[in-house]
């Protein structure tokens, strides 16, 4: 037979030997598939007693990865930094020949959160609130201890034991799974639950978790989860979830706060997302703290055992049996203190015995020298996994206090930025100019900040279309900022690069300080929603009636300059410039309107958000923008430098479905202010 890793995995069978030399495991029986490979119930019989364990045996096809064999022992070494009853011990990864890799557990009954979930029994209420306690208390211990989240934390990474409840289990494991998910015949439990803001590369918080138990919540008050696993970001966003029947209003709109996509509305933890959704006073008829699901009818203990119907003890009686059992643990400690100290002197007699016959005989003492060497070659390399493991935490921990002190000098300079926003004059719009940085080297479109203000919207000169009718008024009732330019190229690749979307194509009219074009209305959707994510403020797209407020910049003319194209104003078929039907110009290559914006006139369409309906006899009248729950068509605005001059007027609609793209298509961006 072959002892190569792939041979031995895949005849595993009951009984097989495996582990290194001096350390070794007998398979009792597989318990179940794993992310990781198999899952199987072990003897570990280099310990007295034989204690039995629960390995993980590694699908040595992962192991070719060499990010993710690193990650394993990181895990391995990391996790024994988590004493906890509610985080399952790891005991090591133990090596055996050909390559195979085994981590080994504390001993796990084999059930997962998701077989409670599946089971056709339901559980009880208290079951369920003492299952997410004692979730929520594991996954806040393990950040305290690791000062990382779990990030990867679902049903199936979640173990039951009969007895000591909840096993949570994969810790540190994150970085280590994502390098291997093209190995896998299918995407990862933890992807079903995890956040939008896991879809993008970059540093997680704890709030990710907070995310993922709200998914878990949910699921276990419905018995479905509240996304599927290949659901996109964007996909998880829109989605409207049904209130668990369960739930009244005020847990309901509580829960719905950890599953906001503003990472600051989340709760801090899963134990205060838990109070908020089940504070005590509807704990009440909780017969215990931690009480978990039993697969089989618990054991009581002689007399200690005790029922809802015995009779309430008198003092006297309670004294009496607080006294007996201290006699009773008395005892039994004396007589652990006596079986310790024999079991001392039968194994120091034996090892006397034992020493005095290799020296009589000269017993295979090379091998016992070779058996030592390498135990303590393996008790070595134990140290430095964990010394190195600490390492990382405390570089870890040196990281978070380098980005908290970025963090304050981004704070302060937003609190200055903010400062010279509350002094803008109303009556002089498009003053106020910022930028939010996305990192250390890298800033995000220059915004406008424009006023609230009510306009009349519509063809305002009688030469427009009928999707431009009727004329009506719009009060735009919040002041909310503008890209000074339409997203150059430049901006689009860095969110291109930084999400590995491909490229968009520039027509060999370069890139750089170019309008982005070719780009559809999800990519204008994913970009807003990216540069919001790295920003950490509310970047989206135009609503129709505030692109239209902005263009006009407080006029009522054709066109924001007058009632007559004027040369070099613009770029399109006939309004008198070199790039007339021929390219887009660079953004800024035109006079800015009255409100500090360029291009709003011609260059490139810009999409907006809003669904597109061929009147505005329905059309909200506050700004906001309209909706339909099948929009197959989204609108745009300002016309491009392919078009003809009366279509570059800021009343000038038309539509075109969310998944097309043309070299004269582009985007801005807005952004609320609050």
């Amino acid at each position: 037979m072959s002892d190569t890793a792939d041979s031995i995995y895949q005849s595993l069978q009951e009984g097989t030997i495996l582990g290194p030399e001096h350390h070794r495991f007998q398979l009792i029986s597989n318990s179940s598939d794993h992310l990781l490979g198999q899952l199987w119930q072990a003897k570990d019989v280099d310990v007295a007693g034989n204690p039995l364990v629960t390995l993980i045996i590694i699908n040595p096809a992962l192991l070719k990865q060499s990010t993710f064999a690193e990650g394993i022992k990181k895990h391995a070494a990391l996790s024994k930094q988590l004493q906890n009853k509610h985080i399952a011990e790891c005991y090591g990864f133990f090596p055996h020949k050909g390559g195979l890799l085994l981590l080994s557990y504390e001993k796990l009954d084999g059930l997962t959160l998701s077989g409670v979930i599946q089971a056709e029994q339901p559980l009880q209420l208290t079951q369920r609130l003492g299952l997410l306690r004692q979730i929520a208390y594991a996954v806040d211990m393990s950040f305290q201890k690791l000062r990382s989240p779990h990030a990867c934390l679902s049903p199936d990474v979640i173990y039951i034991n009969r007895k000591g409840g909840v096993k949570l289990t994969l810790p540190a494991l994150r970085d280590a799974l994502e390098s291997i998910t093209d190995l896998l015949p299918a995407p990862p439990s933890y992807q079903q639950y995890q956040s939008p803001e896991a879809f993008h590369p970059g540093k997680l918080s704890r709030k990710t978790d907070v995310y993922a138990f709200a998914a878990i919540i949910y699921e276990l008050f419905t018995g479905k989860p509240p996304f599927n696993v290949n659901d996109s970001e964007a996909d998880r966003v829109r989605k409207q979830l049904e209130q668990p029947a369960e739930l009244d209003n005020q847990q309901w709109e509580t829960l719905q706060k950890a599953f906001s996509t503003d990472i600051e509305e989340r709760f801090t933890s899963c134990t205060e997302l838990m109070k908020a959704v089940f504070p005590p006073k509807k704990e009440d008829e909780d017969e215990k703290k931690d009480e978990v699901p039993q697969t089989k009818p618990s054991e009581t203990e002689g007399e200690e055992a005790s029922t809802d119907d015995s009779p309430p003890l008198s003092t006297k009686e309670k004294l009496n049996k607080t006294v007996k059992q201290s006699i009773r643990r008395l005892t039994s400690i004396s007589q652990t203190t006596l079986y310790v100290l024999m079991g001392c002197l039968i194994f120091v007699a034996g090892y006397l015995s034992g020493w005095a016959v290799s020296e009589l005989f000269n017993f295979k003492e090379k091998d016992f020298q070779a058996l030592q060497i390498t135990k303590q070659q393996e008790a070595l390399q134990q140290m430095y996994d964990t010394l190195q493991a600490q390492q990382e935490i405390q570089t870890r921990a040196e990281q978070e206090l380098s980005d908290a002190l970025q963090t304050n000098a981004l704070l302060e300079q937003e609190l200055l930025t903010t400062k010279r926003l509350l002094k803008a004059e109303p009556d002089s719009p498009g003053q106020q100019i910022f930028k939010d940085q996305i990192d250390s080297t890298t800033y995000g479109p220059e915004m406008v900040l424009l006023p609230s203000g009510d306009f009349r919207m519509g063809d305002q000169s009688g030469i427009g279309d009928d999707n431009e009718k009727p004329v009506h008024l719009v009060k735009i009732r919040k002041p909310f900022a503008l890209s000074r330019f339409e997203v150059t190229f430049a901006e689009y690749d860095t969110f291109a690069n930084a999400t590995n979307r491909p490229l968009p194509d520039n027509g060999g009219w370069g890139r750089g300080n170019q309008p982005v074009i070719n780009v559809s209305w999800r990519d204008a959707v994913a970009y807003a929603e990216w540069l919001g994510h790295e920003t950490g403020h509310p970047y989206r797209l135009p609503t129709e009636a505030e692109w239209e407020y902005a263009a006009r910049a407080g006029t009522v003319t054709t066109y924001w300059w007058g009632d007559e194209l004027k040369p070099n104003m613009a770029s399109c078929t006939g309004c008198g410039s070199a790039f007339d039907g021929k390219q887009p110009a660079p953004v800024g290559s035109f006079p800015a309107n009255n409100w500090g914006l360029h291009d709003m006139t011609g260059n490139v369409d810009e999409w907006v958000f809003d669904c597109y309906t061929d009147s505005y006899k329905f059309t909200p009248t506050n700004g906001s923008a309209y909706t339909e729950k099948a929009c197959e068509n989204r609108v745009m605005r300002g016309g491009s430098w392919f078009e003809i001059d009366r279509l570059i007027r800021p009343a000038s609609r038309y539509r075109h479905p969310v998944d097309s793209k043309r070299n004269s298509w582009g985007f801005r961006v807005a952004l609320d202010i609050k």
